[in-house]
């Protein structure tokens, strides 16, 4: 009997669509976005790093530095908490981040009772981010960090989940992601 190849766990899930919603990120000195899911793992909200609707971009004009900081831009956290339709819903959840959060946004989520904040990737910039875990520890806050790498192994699970037995991808040739560790050679 063939071995079925498993299901994402529901981490990995919103790894991925945290990943992939970063694709929309208007910002280069990082690419970002924010998954909100209930305490039942049920999507809640979404948002990437950008400009107000209707205004340009950094991508398009450049950035709007103060004190080392882009303004252009709202922060995925924000946009999330923005197209949220029922804050309440917010309370117990978890947000996934891109980027370790700010300590503005971190925050917000908290306010809005998110408990538990899932981050993929450091952002060094990130503004007051050094306060974030002693925030989340008084606030009884679960913070992780989740290297990229797990998140890459995770897209590899979900193509072989994807080419299984009665998978979309299932008639294609098999997909693979080649992932390479370089090492840095001395020179």
């Amino acid at each position: 009997m063939e071995l079925k190849p498993a299901r994402l766990t529901f981490d990995e899930l919103f790894d991925l669509v945290a990943l992939f919603f970063a694709c929309r990120g208007t910002c280069d000195r990082l690419r970002t976005s924010t998954v909100v899911r209930s305490d039942e793992n049920v999507f809640i909200a979404a948002g990437y790093n950008g400009s107000l609707p209707g205004l340009p971009h950094c991508d398009e004009i450049g950035h709007l530095m103060v004190d080392n900081h882009c303004m252009r831009t709202n922060h995925g956290e924000d946009n999330a908490i923005l197209n949220c339709l029922d804050l309440a819903k917010l309370n117990g959840g978890t947000a996934t981040i891109i980027g370790n959060p700010c300590y503005p946004c971190a925050r917000k989520l908290i306010g809005k009772k998110i408990k538990r904040l899932r981050y993929i990737g450091v952002y060094n910039n990130a503004a007051g981010g050094n306060l974030v875990e002693g925030l989340c520890k008084e606030k009884a806050v679960i913070m992780e960090f989740v290297d990229i790498n797990e998140v890459l192994a995770s897209l590899q699970k979900a193509l072989e989940f994807l080419q299984g037995p009665g998978g979309p991808l299932k008639d294609l040739p098999q997909l693979s992601l080649v992932l390479l560790n370089r090492k840095k050679e001395d020179k």
